[in-house]
């Protein structure tokens, strides 16, 4: 068995990637990210994504009902800090945190810090798990 997950990419390996791909002299595809940033940044969405292998344990984790559940507020509430999302869903800020960190450790999310208020942001878009 196998896990891949689909993600749009966070604005900092868009760059990372425009610099690795002018070091390799690949002009044309670093030419195309940089359009795709420059979208980002305009619009606020990135249009490029990846697609990864991510381990069973992690897809498993991924699947257990309040980690789903926090996916889903996250899509749902896109702005609300983990306090706030706790308080939605009647854990404890320390819990959700816990799981903000792993789903952030594994760019299921990015977490944006916002004064003292820490935001999470939905990269995946997709979960899929092969026989």
């Amino acid at each position: 068995m196998k896990a891949y997950m689909r993600r749009r990419l966070k604005p900092d390996e868009i760059l990372e990637k425009i610099g690795q791909l002018e070091a390799g002299g690949q002009r044309e595809e670093a030419q195309r990210l940089a359009a795709a940033y420059m979208a980002y940044e305009e619009e606020g969405e990135v249009p490029f994504y990846v697609e990864e292998e991510v381990p069973l344990e992690v897809a498993r984790r991924m699947l257990s009902k309040q980690v789903r559940e926090l996916i889903s507020y996250i899509k749902r509430y896109e702005g609300k800090s983990i306090s706030e999302l706790a308080k939605e869903l009647g854990r404890s800020p320390s819990n959700v945190h816990v799981d903000v960190g792993f789903l952030s450790r594994y760019n299921v999310i990015y977490t944006e810090r916002q004064g003292r208020r820490v935001v999470p942001h939905l990269l995946a878009e997709e979960l899929r798990v092969e026989l």
